[in-house]
């Protein structure tokens, strides 16, 4: 008479612990994937522009563009490309806030030279060398240009060549502290981003033989270390003006597409007005100010980007973008 309830009771208590097992893991594993970036980022919230175009007759009264900035000195640094319409310059203001960099002065960086595409500008300390550097494209040629203080815009050095030449654009540098890694776009239609590399002590010069790290991509390769959870993380613009995300373990390693549209027009939420429809050539805030490039945490991250609404417009140095932050969190 005992037999039949104890054959219910036994798989019920089976059942629960089973459920009670489950639950248990569960837990454990969204509590472990919670300590990790989460690298999908639903939204990023739209400030206000930040920086515009300069006065009529200056040489950024088109656009500004290809922001790279860094807070040093008590003071925000950003160089920047403009243009006029008929040429690329490079461009530098500075403030105590981003935000007050709508009204700074718009300086145009002349001692690196006065060719016409100076343009995508990057800015670093290196320690070892004792100086700032500004990695830029002069027409499709990699250089660079120094400096032993960044607020000062008449110290950079002339233009000076990498010592190579393949017809990229967007140089980008980054160092694990052993070697120096450049990343770029190829300028030829392949939608291909390239890397070289040189020790630390002979950057920037020698440097390796060119390999393909991504396809099917497009341009402006922005590589950082993430210190949450001590991996790379390489944004790079699509042709569709969106950013994708990869990530390796290391600079040297095998780059893999972790999100096609991280950030794009489908993910804004604009908290001022509507200003941009893209989400074009960008830069992370970092936490420093080497060539470490390092960022906090990329899911909890700001970007300023160029920007500008859908519209149509005679050709791509006429597009008048202007710069604004955007963040997913």
């Amino acid at each position: 008479m005992h037999t039949k309830p104890v054959l219910v009771i036994i798989p019920a208590i089976s059942l629960l612990f089973m459920q009670l097992l489950t639950n248990c893991t569960k837990k454990e594993k969204a509590t472990s994937t919670n300590v990790q970036p989460q690298v999908e980022a639903t939204t990023w919230n739209v400030g206000a522009r930040c920086f515009f175009d300069g006065p009529s007759g200056a040489f950024d009264d088109i656009a500004v563009k290809d922001p790279s900035i860094i807070y040093s000195g008590g003071r925000w640094h950003l160089f920047y490309t403009g243009t006029n319409g008929s040429a690329w310059k490079i461009g530098y203001a500075s403030a105590t806030t981003i935000a007050g960099l709508q009204s700074s002065g718009h300086t145009l960086v002349s001692s690196i030279g006065s060719g016409g595409g100076l343009a995508a500008p990057q800015v670093f300390y290196f320690p070892v060398k004792g100086k700032w550097f500004l990695m830029y494209q002069n027409g499709t040629t990699p250089s660079f240009s120094t400096n032993t203080d960044v607020a000062n815009a008449a110290g950079w050095t002339a233009v000076r060549s990498m010592g190579f030449a393949d017809g990229g654009i967007d140089y980008w540098c980054i160092s694990d502290g052993t070697n120096v890694y450049l990343f770029y776009s190829a300028n030829d239609g392949s939608h291909t981003i390239k890397r070289r590399s040189t020790t630390v002590a002979n950057f920037p010069y020698s440097w390796s033989a060119s390999t393909v790290v991504a396809t099917n991509t497009f341009e402006a390769p922005h590589v950082y270390k993430n210190k949450a959870d001590g991996k790379y993380y390489m944004v790079v613009e699509e042709i569709s003006r969106y950013q994708e995300l990869w990530t390796a373990t290391s600079l040297g390693g095998t780059w893999t597409k972790v999100n096609e549209q991280w950030a794009y027009k489908g993910n804004l939420v604009y908290k001022a007005d509507h200003w941009t429809d893209q989400v074009s050539h960008m830069e992370l805030i970092r936490s420093g100010t080497d060539e470490k490039l390092e960022i906090n945490n990329i899911n909890q991250c700001q970007m300023l980007i160029q920007g500008v609404v859908d519209g149509s417009y005679p050709n791509y140095i006429s597009i008048p973008y202007d710069l604004g932050l955007i963040q997913n969190y």
